[in-house]
């Protein structure tokens, strides 16, 4: 009989012998963590100059690298050419593989074949196919989260707006709208594509809203012109901006609820630890665990708008003019 067949054998704590229950001990564990300890993963980097993504990388290699026998790092935009990954994966065999960003995710799937494939920093993960091999941590934080501490920091805001393109945020838009609903929001609701451009909706739509959500829409987010002009219209409406990412402080949005992103790659590092233990995975994809909330009242000041004073238990970071 081989040691992990016995080692999966239900035993019967009351009739078993001395002897077996110390072969056990003695033989079972080291299987265990003999075969974690083993496992090879390779992480796929969309690119590692983006300090988002090195941060996450980080993360999950420094909660991983005690139970892992080897961790490979591959950059795409280092490497140049994707083919390249597909000869690593078949030459190196990973148990796992664990991409950062759309792009190693996308190519990740593509040549990954059966391996289990792990994902986080993915903008709206939903849009892409996904296989029973497939796992991941949201890049965004739960709806209902999002839109709870909105209403929550913001009370007296109740008209939101939102921009765009189908292609890419068509299903995180429409769970917004159940939410919104339930919350007793309004979405107001502006699409754009390649036919119907910004320019052309967006002081339409400033005028109908009390505030502006900008979500992570690599089709709205062209470009840094574009993300000036969404601001520069925004505070001459008189319209906060509430958004993802702390980057946007620089200009000018006046809430900010963000996934923390090393909080991300710990939490990545933990699901790949259940999948190659070969644990029951409830969420295949999970919510980030951890967030980050930084409050503008000095934007929202000048704009005129008004905060929960409450709410301010809940901000991290707290930006007053001086």
């Amino acid at each position: 009989m081989s040691y992990p067949t016995l080692c999966r054998t239900p035993l019967n704590v009351m009739t078993q012998p001395l002897a077996l229950w110390l072969f056990l001990a003695v033989f079972c564990g080291p299987i265990a963590s003999t075969a974690q300890a083993q496992a090879k993963i390779l992480i796929v980097n969309s690119d590692s100059t983006v300090q988002k993504y090195q941060q996450v990388k980080d993360a999950f290699k420094v909660q991983m690298t005690p139970h892992a026998g080897r961790i490979i790092d591959f950059d795409v935009q280092q490497a140049g050419q994707p083919e390249l990954l597909e000869k690593l994966i078949k030459d190196e065999s990973p148990d796992l593989i664990y991409s950062i960003g759309s792009q190693a995710y996308q190519l990740a799937t593509q040549f990954g074949g059966t391996k289990p494939v792990l994902f986080s920093s993915v903008i709206n993960w939903q849009r892409f196919q996904r296989g029973g091999n497939s796992y991941g941590v949201a890049n965004e934080l739960s709806l209902s989260q999002e839109l709870s501490l909105l209403r929550y920091v913001l009370p007296n805001l109740q008209r939101i707006g939102v921009i765009y393109d189908p292609h890419f945020s068509a299903e995180r838009i429409a769970d917004a709208r159940n939410q919104c609903r339930e919350l007793g929001l309004t979405l107001v609701e502006q699409t754009i594509d390649e036919d119907h451009p910004l320019e052309q909706h967006l002081d339409g739509l400033l005028d109908k809203i009390d505030v502006l959500w900008l979500i992570a829409d690599p089709g709205v987010l062209a470009d840094r012109a574009t993300v000036e002009k969404i601001f520069t219209g925004s505070s001459e409406h008189k319209k906060p901006v509430y958004t993802y990412s702390d980057v946007f402080m620089n200009y000018g949005a006046s809430l900010v609820v963000a996934a923390d992103t090393p909080t991300m790659g710990r939490q990545a590092a933990n699901m790949a630890l259940a999948i190659l233990q070969r644990e029951p995975i409830k969420e295949t994809v999970q919510t980030p665990a951890g967030s980050h909330i930084t409050l503008n009242a000095c934007q929202l000041g000048k704009l005129k708008k008004d905060y929960n004073a409450d709410a301010l238990d809940a901000v991290n970071q707290l930006l007053e003019c001086h």
